[in-house]
């Protein structure tokens, strides 16, 4: 469930000055939250640093702020410490004086509701969530020291703190991250390394904002997917590429090809200069603890069509929900920007590399290799290659649409309706059986069962939809739609 941090004002003001002359602070950046963590945590407390630098760590947060807010008519006026440094400091240098013998003043916004909350779509471990919440308690004020403030902490489901429905969009406003191509507010936001950057800055007597770095933010929608009945899948991005007309790969060869692609992309990321070890989710070897979901390496095949052959036609990578935003720039850059972009892949015992392109959402290419056709919203969900199953089932096969009911949990998928399985033939006409050695990335590997699958949801999922032992290497692929036979390529 996602970590909330709840920001409880005294006054209905939030004091702070904003990146435009004269005019606050708003919405308030995650940043600055962070920035009041540990401003009053022990950083000569190895604990207190560890649940920080996890908090540094994660995706940045939702925002939910009052919907009615307006900037103050007037200033505020206070008498604030002035911060000397100087062993003994003259008469103009008091603390709580200023030079001038005049207060300090800075713009201040009103709100409706003097509430901000801060969401973090992950859960943390509870010890970590133990000691964030003992640190937020001791925040005495947010924004200048001026906004008394209450800070608290909490996990909850996901829709009591983004503010869905029409009645809480009066009330409440929650704000997103964003492409930063889109149009949006840019806010401070914490990242890998922000702590010690911060702790440098200290020591320099520096201003934390010269250590930030910004996101775009954006309204969230009322038109949700969880309001208008839909659930979201485990991935955020499908970044897709074609082979090049007339080239088809037998669909056997799927997990070679992904640990190709999985290699290749590895490589792009080190030759731009990316510490490849702190990327866990890219490259797969995550330590026990961390609860991040791995990108999905895939490969595309031509299913669910009357002449459909289930050859590959393309490849692609899913990024997750919960990637750290670092780490997508990262993987978006190298595919698409550094060094041209990826343009070759070198598969193994294949020969020629096979040439790649890659496809916008909006360009006019096979229907297999678009990103729509993988992640359009849909309750029924159809294997296009063979799912691995992440458990043995019962002898003789009894306990069968259990194992895959498990397999849909552990892919971070909603529980099935109804799972139709077979062990022979596909569901969808093109798809093929594996041989048992293509089942495996590697010899002496457990020979797990393969099947193909329909899973029937009770709301439209959106994709692409992966599940079984070998997901993050493209087996059990799934194809949105009825059914019916799919009606094109």
């Amino acid at each position: 469930m996602p970590f909330t941090v709840r920001v409880h004002l005294l006054e209905p003001l939030y004091q702070a000055s904003g990146p435009q002359p004269g005019r606050a602070e708003w919405p308030p950046h995650p940043a600055r939250l962070f920035c009041a963590l540990v401003s009053v945590a022990d950083l000569d407390d190895p604990v207190e640093e560890a649940a920080l630098r996890w908090l540094e760590c994660q995706p940045a947060p939702w925002i939910r702020v009052p919907a009615q807010t307006t900037e103050a008519v007037t200033a505020r006026n206070a008498w604030v410490p002035t911060n000397a440094v100087a062993k003994e400091p003259g008469h103009a240098a008091l603390p709580g004086r200023t030079n001038g013998g005049s207060p300090k003043s800075w713009p201040q916004r009103v709100l409706r509701h003097p509430e901000v909350a801060f969401v973090w779509e992950v859960e943390p471990p509870p010890s970590v969530r133990t000691v964030l919440e003992a640190i937020a308690t001791r925040v005495p004020y947010f924004g200048r020291a001026t906004g008394h403030a209450l800070l608290g902490t909490q996990t909850s489901p996901a829709h009591e703190d983004q503010g869905e429905g029409d009645a809480d969009f009066k009330e409440w406003q929650p704000l997103q991250p964003d492409d930063p191509v889109k149009v949006g507010s840019t806010l401070r936001v914490p990242y890998p390394g922000y702590l010690q950057r911060l702790r440098a800055a200290f020591e320099a007597q520096q201003p934390a904002w010269q250590h930030a770095q910004s996101l775009r933010y954006r309204v969230r929608s009322s038109e949700s997917p969880t309001e208008s009945g839909q659930d979201r899948g485990p991935y955020r991005d499908l970044v897709t590429f074609a082979f090049s007309p007339g080239i088809a790969v037998d669909p056997g060869y799927t997990l070679a090809v992904t640990a190709a692609l999985r290699a290749a992309v590895m490589s792009r990321l080190e030759k731009a200069g990316h510490d490849v070890r702190a990327m866990p989710q890219v490259h797969g070897h995550k330590d026990k603890n961390d609860q991040g979901r791995l990108c999905a390496y895939l490969g595309l095949p031509f299913v669910g069509h009357t002449h459909a052959d289930g050859m590959l036609r393309g490849v692609a990578i899913a990024l997750p929900h919960d990637l750290p935003v670092l780490h997508r720039r990262a993987l978006l850059g190298i595919l698409l920007h550094f060094d041209g972009g990826l343009r070759k892949l070198t598969v193994p015992k294949m020969g020629a590399p096979l040439n790649l392109s890659y496809v916008k959402p909006t360009a006019s290419m096979l229907k297999t290799v678009q990103p729509h056709n993988w992640t359009r919203p849909s309750r029924i969900w159809t294997t296009a290659l063979p799912m691995v199953l992440d458990h043995f089932p019962k002898r003789g096969g009894r306990g069968l649409d259990d194992s895959v009911v498990k397999s849909c949990r552990m892919a971070g998928l909603p529980v099935p309706e109804h799972v139709e399985v077979v062990r022979r033939g596909g569901l969808l006409p093109g798809t093929r059986d594996f041989a048992g050695h293509q089942l495996r990335r590697k010899a002496g590997e457990p020979p797990l069962p393969s099947c193909h699958v329909r899973l029937h949801f009770a709301r439209p999922l959106d994709g692409p939809v992966v599940l079984g032992s070998k997901k993050t290497f493209g087996l059990g692929l799934c194809l949105p739609g009825p059914a019916r036979t799919e009606i094109a390529s």
